[in-house]
């Protein structure tokens, strides 16, 4: 350009860059004669801009000089050091219709350039980029490129990737097979779920996990015999997560094939077996079982006989109940022998019916059965029945003694005449245990009467090791047998825990040191963190060969019987939620002086810690950080369950920008929960990032989740608390009264629907926040 045409577009430009103080005529003929000048005036638009901030003039006339040609000055202008030039660039880059987008991917691995700012435009032109050329270049970008670009892909990908993501997930490198299964994750295709079918068999065991996930989000029924193959996987991972899959899938066709598996030689592939079928079962599936014990085959008929022994759950009973009435002997024999193995006072009608059974097996387990129940309501049939059925007497007596109801006193007494010597006795014995009941002074008078008739010194009748659950007596709620017999101790929802013979209660549980074995099953790691609620460890599962995390609670919980409860009942509830996005709590462990709190172990930093090691975030980052953190919540709020704790350091993030929530287990259930305080007066909730009900004890739902995270968002892009001060009172009364700056007024850049977005979550009026999860979900993905 000759010295005339520079002096021309240095005016022009400097005048586009004042158009404050010019005339909107003039203005616009700058920006015409730059234009004009052509590919030669982006430079001197760039230096202008470089001695202030880019006009939208300015952005204007670069967005109508990019080209394909030009495209090699604004990607310099990328690398410049000067702030204003590298945001005028980008915002040209964003907008502009006239270059092929798809050329600026090989910048990824351009050190000079920022990966934020390259993902930002790319981001801004998905419309003009066809997603299925950026699945056919994957295999040629470099790993960072890789990362931004399926983030791309998952908010524009459409039906036109997957016959080439199927083939990308045939791919050498296993982190493609791997992005490309989450890919085909979205689209419920014949062909691509043939394509993640086959990578349950995959060498790599991320690649396989990710497979079964899929499956399970897709419904693929088809693939159901395939994931069945994955309860043997040697990754236990991914053998729990074909449980959860097949449960989910919850076809009732898999049964046949859960049968083959119920034949193996590992105890956990039998169990993992079990738990599916306990879900999935109907009426027809026991009848499978059921058959399957008439199997010539000595190792099916034994294991079919394991599943039906622990099969438990509501539709494992309903099925169970309908087969007690079944007309084939066989069936009817094995169905009472179920409900003799898994209690269930639902049954109690069946079972009372099935004292009539024609098949005397039948009549006697149902005796048995009613025993367990514990339910009054057996008094009155099991009385009748001893009247007619001499052959069953001694069964009856046992079973009223079980369930030591005063009703059954006076029939005992009686029984103690009888000519049996064994009815006698029998009598006798289960008399001597309602001694220890209480019973109406009549009834109690003639128990007392009888038995010094017959020469027992009540005396010296000591009382029987039993305890008192829900008013019944008996093997199934206390001993009979000295004390001696120990029900194994259960977790949420009747899992089965290891207990040490001899518990330590010299441990120290919050210094734990390296190698400490607890209940002989779990060895401790290292310590990874603590708080108000006890102690963080990572310890390795010793029989099963896995690493978790125990969090043992703090003495003043563990001996709070009431908070046990609580937490108890939450996480029933809690476990459930299987989200990628939220840690899996697996149990309550009672460690004989203490109790744990078992989970997920998840490799990452928790975003307090990447704050202080990288600083603010980028915002298109801290939006996809919010996405995964708000697909986790809407799970659990659509259970019921409100975190009431989101804070950075329960945020973890690990290396593939994977998020994760933790400590769901100190979740409140329910939608009218007040919880300032816990009764062991510790605050629920952390100062800098408590909602403003919680502080108050109003009544708390999703919405409180929603503000703590608005905090969050906050700190994250400013890199500062909205609320901080000198102790946890000053904290708190500013989130009641202080007004906090507008998140663009502290961090530059922050563009104007997202300030509104976490402006209006840190609300201290939960109606002016965003409705729930899910209405806060779409505002953010409209906001990228």
């Amino acid at each position: 350009m000759d010295f005339l045409r520079r002096f021309q577009a240095g005016r022009y430009a400097r005048r586009l860059q004042a158009a404050s103080l010019h005339s909107e005529a003039d203005v616009s003929e700058a920006k015409d004669q730059l234009v004009q000048l052509g590919p030669s005036a982006i430079r001197t638009v760039f230096q202008s801009i470089a001695h202030g901030q880019a006009s939208r003039a300015a952005v204007d006339v670069l967005e109508q000089l990019l080209t394909n040609e030009t495209l090699s000055v604004f990607i310099e202008a990328l690398r410049s050091p000067v702030p204003a030039v590298v945001d005028a660039a980008a915002a040209a880059m964003s907008r502009a219709q006239g270059y092929d987008p798809t050329q600026l991917l090989p910048l990824f691995s351009d050190p000079g350039v920022s990966k934020a700012r390259l993902e930002g435009i790319l981001s801004s032109q998905m419309q003009r980029i066809q997603p299925v050329t950026l699945v056919r270049v994957l295999p040629d970008l470099s790993k960072d490129a890789r990362g931004s670009v399926f983030r791309l892909l998952e908010k524009r990908a459409d039906s036109s990737i997957i016959q080439d993501t199927v083939q990308l997930a045939t791919h050498a490198e296993w982190w493609l097979r791997l992005h490309a299964v989450k890919l085909l994750a979205r689209f419920p295709d014949r062909d691509g779920i043939e394509g993640v079918t086959k990578l349950l068999k995959d060498e790599n065991p991320a690649v396989r996990l990710e497979a079964v996930r899929t499956l399970g989000t897709l419904k693929a029924v088809d693939s159901v015999p395939a994931l069945c193959s994955r309860l043997r996987d040697s990754d236990i991972k991914v053998q729990n997560a074909a449980i959860e899959t097949l449960i989910e899938i919850g076809d009732v066709g898999a049964v046949p094939h859960l049968l083959e598996y119920l034949k193996d030689d590992s105890e956990y592939v039998r169990r993992a077996t079990v738990e599916v079928l306990n879900q999935v079962v109907t009426v027809d599936a026991i009848k499978d079982l059921v058959t399957a014990l008439r199997d010539s085959d000595w190792w099916v008929r034994v294991r079919a006989a394991d599943a039906l022994g622990t099969l438990g759950g509501t539709r494992v009973i309903d099925a169970v109940i309908l087969l007690v009435r079944d007309p084939d002997d066989f069936i009817r024999r094995y169905a009472v022998e179920i409900l003799n193995t898994v209690p269930d006072r639902r049954a109690v009608d069946a079972l009372i019916l099935a004292l009539e059974d024609t098949d005397w097996w039948v009549r006697e387990r149902a005796i048995d059965a009613l025993a367990k129940t514990g339910d009054p309501k057996a008094v009155d049939p099991l009385i009748r029945m001893m009247s007619r059925d001499t052959r069953a007497l001694p069964l009856c007596i046992k079973a009223l003694s079980q369930i030591a109801d005063v009703r059954a006193v006076e029939p005992l007494c009686r029984l103690v005449q009888s000519d049996s010597a064994e009815a006698r006795r029998e009598a006798l014995h289960a008399l001597t245990k309602f001694v220890q009941v209480e019973l109406p002074a009549e009834s109690r008078t003639r128990l007392m009467e009888t038995l010094q008739e017959a020469g027992v010194a009540t005396n010296q009748i000591s009382p029987l090791p039993m305890e008192v659950r829900g008013g019944t007596y008996g093997p199934e709620t206390g001993r009979g047998d000295g004390g001696q017999r120990r029900t194994p101790a259960r977790g949420v929802d009747g899992v089965e825990q290891a207990q040490p013979a001899t518990p330590d209660r010299l441990l120290n549980y919050q210094k734990l040191d390296p190698g400490t074995v607890l209940i002989d099953r779990f060895r401790v790691l290292q310590r990874i963190g603590g708080g108000g609620f006890g102690t963080v460890y990572l310890v390795e599962d010793v029989v099963v060969r896995e690493e978790l995390v125990l969090k043992i609670l703090s003495p003043q919980l563990s001996l709070d019987e009431s908070m046990i409860r609580r937490f108890v009942q939450e996480l029933k509830l809690t476990r459930r939620i299987t989200h990628r996005n939220v840690i899996r709590i697996y149990d309550l462990i009672d460690l004989k002086g203490a109790h744990a709190i078992s989970m997920e172990h998840f490799l990452g930093r928790d975003l307090g810690t990447v704050l202080k090691q990288e600083g603010p975030l980028g915002v298109p980052r801290v939006l996809q950080i919010a996405e995964q953190v708000l697909e986790g919540l809407c799970v659990a709020h659509e259970m019921g369950i409100v975190h009431r704790d989101i804070k950075p350091a329960n945020i973890l993030i690990a290396d593939d920008e994977v998020v994760k929530i933790v400590d769901f287990g100190l979740a409140s259930v329910g939608q009218t929960t007040r919880s300032r305080l816990t009764q062991s007066g510790i605050l629920v909730g952390t100062p800098e990032y408590i909602s403003p009900e919680q502080i108050t004890g109003h009544e708390v739902d999703g919405r409180t989740d929603l503000y703590s995270l608005g905090v969050v968002l906050y700190e994250l892009i400013s890199g500062k608390q909205p609320f901080a001060g000198t102790n946890a009172v000053n904290v708190l009364f500013q989130h009641l009264e202080s007004e906090v700056p507008p998140l663009n007024t502290i961090a530059a850049g922050v563009p104007d629907r997202v300030n509104e977005i976490v402006m209006r979550c840190m609300s201290r009026f939960a109606n002016d926040r965003p409705a729930n999860a899910v209405a806060m979900l779409e505002m953010m993905r409209r906001s990228a």
